[in-house]
């Protein structure tokens, strides 16, 4: 390889490296340190009814949620299971909570959440990933244990 090959092959990695840290700095989710109120509800449903499992509002200075499932986990309050990792691109998959686990990812049941008033989530029509999800004070987070997907 040339010199100027290899030139441009170390310019092209910097400009990248460079795009991609300007793009986690300005398109991260923002975090808020310190103790946040976050009500946790969990839900499962099954043909003709839904059960709810879990409502608490939880003390916590977690910055993002899927920091808050494992703390309820730590604490054995919630049996909360994770698969993937928090590096993969968009993060770790909710695969349990408590006795309620997706084992068939084709046919579900699979676990969902929501919240309509977190801001990532409603900036984004959707919430985003467990490990990107940001924390505020007072959010409010339902999860859902079901076969429906809408």
């Amino acid at each position: 390889m040339n010199k100027k090959t290899l030139l441009k092959v170390v310019l092209a990695l910097l400009l990248t490296t460079g795009l991609y840290f300007a793009y986690q700095h300005f398109f991260a989710p923002k975090t808020i340190s310190g103790d946040k109120n976050i009500q946790i509800i969990v839900e499962v449903y099954d043909e003709k009814s839904k059960s709810i499992i879990y409502d608490e509002i939880v003390s916590t200075n977690a910055e993002l949620l899927s920091e808050l499932l494992l703390e309820l986990d730590q604490k054995e309050e919630l049996k909360i299971i994770l698969s993937g990792s928090e590096n993969d691109p968009y993060g770790r998959s909710l695969v349990g909570i408590n006795d309620h686990e997706t084992i068939d990812w084709s046919n579900g049941p699979w676990w969902l959440y929501e919240s309509e008033n977190n801001l990532a989530c409603k900036e984004g029509g959707y919430c985003p990933g467990i490990d990107s999800c940001p924390l505020y004070d007072q959010d409010i987070f339902t999860f859902k244990y079901t076969n429906d997907i809408q």
